[in-house]
């Protein structure tokens, strides 16, 4: 799953790149004779709220836990960015096959504030792009249920990352994630969580 997932993200990213470049030279190319003062002036702050698809995956407690995440944001101005998340995946291992990792049906939740920070580049026809790093704080949940044993541990973390969030028509908003977080399992080692996602957003 995590090979299929990053298969489909790196050449959106890749995709993303190469067009923010052509028409972002494009626009300044033809804007800095007529405008001179549209690209440094355009509004790009405004609140957005949207959803998407995640993807857990820890090399020593986890494979491929999938879920959902829920987003709410707003953008500062061409290089700041706050959101707040929340997100929930699942995790099913018969504890035969794979003794090693987080046994019975596992659930990771997950509270978070964020910051991005990167650089908005703007193109023709209300398209912009803007390639990011993130920083945030996270209340991450772990809860496995073995039947007749469970255990339920929250925990605080930091959690860092990239990514590139692309914006058309101002209000359609597409953003492609990677970030890492880890947190402390009781009897077990460090969970150290590589999470991909796809995010779409409203932006008003």
């Amino acid at each position: 799953m995590k090979k299929q997932f990053l298969a489909a993200t790196l050449p959106l990213l890749m995709s993303f790149s190469v067009a923010a470049e052509s028409t972002a030279t494009d626009t300044i190319a033809t804007q800095s004779e007529s405008h001179p003062a549209t690209l440094s002036n355009a509004d790009i702050s405004g609140f957005r709220v949207g959803a998407g698809v995640l993807n857990h995956d820890s090399d020593d407690l986890l494979d491929d836990a999938t879920g959902y995440v829920i987003e709410a944001g707003y953008d500062i101005n061409k290089i700041f960015g706050v959101s707040a998340r929340y997100s929930n995946a699942t995790f099913d291992n018969d504890n035969i096959q794979n003794p090693s990792k987080l046994p019975g049906d596992v659930e990771i939740s997950t509270w978070g504030l964020y910051s991005d920070i990167g650089y908005t580049l703007i193109g023709k026809n209300n398209f912009a792009i803007k390639p990011y790093g993130l920083v945030g704080v996270e209340r991450i949940n772990v809860v496995t249920d073995l039947g007749n044993e469970n255990f339920d541990e929250s925990e605080y973390a930091f959690a860092i990352g990239t990514g590139v969030r692309a914006t058309f028509n101002k209000h359609f908003v597409l953003a492609a994630e990677y970030k890492f977080s880890s947190v402390d399992v009781p009897e077990y080692q460090d969970l150290d969580l590589d999470t991909f996602s796809l995010i779409v957003n409203y932006k008003f």
